[in-house]
């Protein structure tokens, strides 16, 4: 875990030297569960609403692009969290994150399975990393 406190330290100060990253990183959690929010609302309302309002959510999500904006800003908003103090609400944001592409819970194929695996497993090899004194002496050193 030292290791990876010591990478983690090393693209914080990467990413640090970039304006935008700085102008969002008192956003970084509101970006995160934000987007997998609307992508949880997408989902849900593809299942439950009739097939009438497809012009509806076909327009919300891909004429105005808040589907796109919503995957896009989860990965951006797991790179801010992961340089910021608050690193350990990021294994919920991914495992919700492999919720998500098991949401429906049918037609299951390989890729839906393994995809969710990737992210549970990386929120739980985070989660550990939380609990770990490298991290807590890592977040002690940051200037952002």
């Amino acid at each position: 875990m030292q290791q990876f406190a010591i990478v983690v330290k090393e693209i914080r100060a990467f990413l640090a030297s970039f304006q935008i990253v700085r102008f969002l990183l008192p956003f970084h959690l509101h970006i995160l569960f934000g987007g997998v929010g609307v992508l949880f609302l997408r989902e849900l309302l593809d299942r439950i609403l009739p097939y009438s309002s497809y012009d509806t959510l076909h327009t919300l999500f891909n004429d105005i692009p808040l589907g796109l904006i919503a995957y896009y800003g989860f990965f951006v908003g797991i790179w801010l969290t992961l340089i910021s103090r608050n690193v350990r609400y990021l294994p919920y944001g991914l495992w919700g994150y492999a919720f998500l592409a098991l949401f429906p819970f049918e037609n299951l194929a390989l890729g839906d399975i393994v995809q969710a695996a990737i992210y549970a497993a990386g929120g739980y090899f985070l989660f550990r990393y939380t609990t770990t004194s490298a991290s807590q002496s890592d977040t002690r050193s940051l200037n952002v």
